[in-house]
């Protein structure tokens, strides 16, 4: 998408938002409705699968009502868009590599002011291709055993599962969960989110697994007036920095679940069994692996 189309298709995503109807943005700019829905309908999956748009997911098709109920968040990801980055995406990228994410870690040690968290954070995303709603509001009981001892093969409750349906959450990649042990040692010895015990390492139980760095759970909230859902803005713009640390193009969270898929399918699973890991139906998963190296059996 050159500036050009791009300035004409946000000016048409944004009166859309505000209100207007295609038919009357179609006369505005001396175009067919189609020509604006269409327009608008690639921009907004760009947003949403190259920014990230708070409270939709990757793989929904944007329609007009959707798009009006989540305004504030399309227009929110249009700031953050650069073109450049779709093209390197489309272009470039089907996964993202181990150097990729080694050279996340490095930028976070430079630049982040949360430097621990936010390199659990990141791994967290690659290794459990869990959404960020639902790390937003994992606990440090789903990490731990009473005991301590790291529950390898934890559970995504149904009650924070995106689909409302428990799935198995993994925690055996080990520089991911050195990561983590990093962080909770921080806020151990910061005496945040303890309790004075030594079940759980001395952490509460029911204490949200990753804080904002002023301590407390990340705040969530309803979105939309009809349909509500639960939205986490804050973890969203967590790992907005972090991928804008690297200076990498195309590299969002999006991808991140795309990348655990593509490793699956690698592996010999089928869309069944990935979309059981991912909390996917079969035909998101086909969705999301549509831009790797093959589709899913």
């Amino acid at each position: 998408m050159n500036q050009g189309s791009l300035d004409t298709a946000s000016t048409m995503l944004r009166a859309l938002i505000a209100g207007s109807s295609c038919e009357h943005i179609a006369n505005c700019h001396g175009v067919t409705k189609s020509a604006v829905s269409q327009r608008i309908r690639i921009l907004a999956l760009e947003l949403q699968r190259i920014v990230g748009v708070v409270g939709v997911d990757e793989e929904e098709s944007p329609t007009a009502v959707l798009i009006r109920l989540n305004g504030d968040a399309y227009l929110e990801a249009l700031e953050h868009f650069v073109p450049d980055a779709a093209l390197a995406l489309d272009l470039r990228r089907d996964r993202v590599e181990s150097e990729d994410i080694d050279l996340c870690v490095m930028k976070i040690a430079r630049h982040s002011r949360c430097i621990r968290r936010d390199t659990a954070l990141l791994l967290t995303l690659f290794s459990t291709a869990a959404k960020p709603l639902e790390i937003s509001q994992l606990e440090v009981r789903d990490y731990l055993e009473e005991s301590g001892c790291i529950r390898t093969h934890s559970a995504l409750r149904a009650e924070i599962a995106m689909n409302r349906i428990s799935r198995d959450l993994l925690f055996q990649d080990q520089a991911t969960n050195t990561a983590i042990d990093d962080y909770l040692s921080e806020r151990i010895a910061h005496g945040i989110g303890t309790h004075g015990r030594p079940f759980y390492r001395g952490l509460r139980p029911d204490s949200k697994l990753f804080l904002s760095r002023s301590g407390r759970a990340m705040q969530l909230r309803m979105n939309g007036a009809v349909g509500q859902h639960l939205v986490c803005k804050e973890i969203h713009e967590i790992y907005r920095r972090i991928f804008a640390y690297s200076g990498l193009t195309g590299i969002n969270t999006a991808l991140a679940r795309r990348t655990a898929a593509q490793t699956l399918l690698d592996n010999g699973a089928n869309s069944e069994e990935i979309g059981r890991t991912l909390g996917l139906r079969k035909l998101a998963v086909q969705k999301l692996l549509r831009h790797g190296a093959g589709a899913a059996p």
